[in-house]
């Protein structure tokens, strides 16, 4: 069977208000707030009663709109990708967090690797279409860009959470308006979370930490996709 993994970073294209104009102070004091790293260290409420996928479980097939895609989709499914071999997908908070783009720049910067693995990438987001494309174009990114329009795919996988009011009055202080970059009323955000789908849509990898510092590690990515390829 060929592998062909893909990638997509899902950004949420939501709503139609300005995007944010977030300063590189903003984005720096974004990584460096304390007390708010954690879900357990605060009152931020994960969605009750929505188990999150683990190894061995089955995702459902999905359709997404994308804000950045290489051969200019405007929107993917997850069945379709599945056709060319199995699939990565990674959702993030959003452009203005420095761990995210991070973690995007870090899959681009292995890219080729994906490549070599006849791997594809897409990741998931809930913020606005101008900002998950302008990172995208910033980033250079060559892999999908998603829009998970009200949090809705990342709920239904029980990784939404909503942000208290101390969380809340600490990102205002930074300039950061997460309802606003959502293009919703709602202060609510995804756990990043990674997963490598394959052509079954079984899931063969998780990596989900409320700690949004903490992110999957591309070389563990890869060397799923690798033993995959040799179980063929």
């Amino acid at each position: 069977m060929h592998t062909l993994m893909t990638i997509i970073a899902l950004t949420t294209l939501a709503g139609t208000q300005s995007p944010l104009n977030l300063s590189t102070a903003s984005l720096s004091a974004a990584g460096s707030m304390s007390g708010s790293v954690s879900l357990e260290s605060s009152s931020n409420q994960l969605a009750p009663d929505i188990e999150r996928l683990k190894v061995g479980d089955t995702i459902k097939d999905f359709k997404i709109p994308t804000q950045y895609a290489p051969n200019g989709e405007k929107e993917v499914s997850l069945s379709t990708l599945l056709q060319d071999g199995p699939v990565v997908v990674t959702f993030f908070r959003g452009s203005w967090c420095p761990y995210c783009r991070d973690e995007l720049s870090d899959i681009q910067d292995n890219l080729k690797k994906f490549e070599q693995l006849n791997t594809n990438v897409i990741a998931i987001s809930p913020e606005v279409s101008e900002k998950g494309s302008e990172m995208a174009k910033d980033l250079e990114l060559g892999f999908y860009v998603a829009h998970d329009e009200n949090n809705d795919l990342a709920r239904s996988l029980g990784l939404t959470f909503k942000l208290d009011a101390k969380t809340i009055k600490k990102y205002r202080e930074y300039n950061i308006n997460v309802a606003r970059s959502n293009g919703t009323r709602k202060w609510e955000l995804p756990v990043p979370a990674t997963y490598v789908i394959d052509q079954d849509f079984v899931v063969r990898y998780v990596y989900d930490d409320e700690d949004y510092s903490k992110r999957a590690d591309t070389k563990k990515v890869l060397k799923v996709i690798k033993d995959m390829q040799s179980e063929d």
